[in-house]
């Protein structure tokens, strides 16, 4: 019964990580989108996006889970929600949350843009206005 039961749970974790793709590293944090997150179309679309940190940073968080609002035409994304865990993969037990709406941040490569594309947000961008 015990057997059948930790398979059960086996099966359910693998489940519900599958939809997790690493999109892109930076430095010792890689970022990965939850593809069956993505909502919406046209305007805006919501997005779910975990950093995964290979060491804990202060305080023993291991990742961010990140909702972001992101704005293909704009090519400009910004957070709306995050909660710290303390295992990899957004799992464990969460130790902060927040809910608050950051300034926009322009990803294009071009004059006005306020954020490098190179850096992550770029690649998290264009995951997501490609689906």
């Amino acid at each position: 019964m015990r057997t059948i039961l930790f398979g059960v749970l086996m099966l359910g974790a693998a489940s519900a990580s599958a939809d997790w793709v690493k999109v892109t590293e930076s430095g010792d944090t890689a970022y990965y989108v939850d593809d069956a997150s993505i909502s919406g179309h046209e305007g805006l679309r919501r997005v779910s996006v975990v950093q995964d940190y290979a060491t804990p940073e202060p305080g023993g968080t291991r990742s961010r889970r990140v909702s972001y609002e992101v704005d293909c035409a704009g090519e400009r994304l910004r957070s709306v929600a995050a909660t710290e865990y303390t295992e990899p993969l957004a799992r464990g037990k969460s130790a902060n949350s927040w809910e608050r709406q950051s300034e926009w941040l322009y990803v294009a490569p071009r004059t006005g843009s306020n954020i490098v594309s190179r850096t992550p947000y770029r690649a998290i961008l264009g995951f997501v206005c490609s689906r």
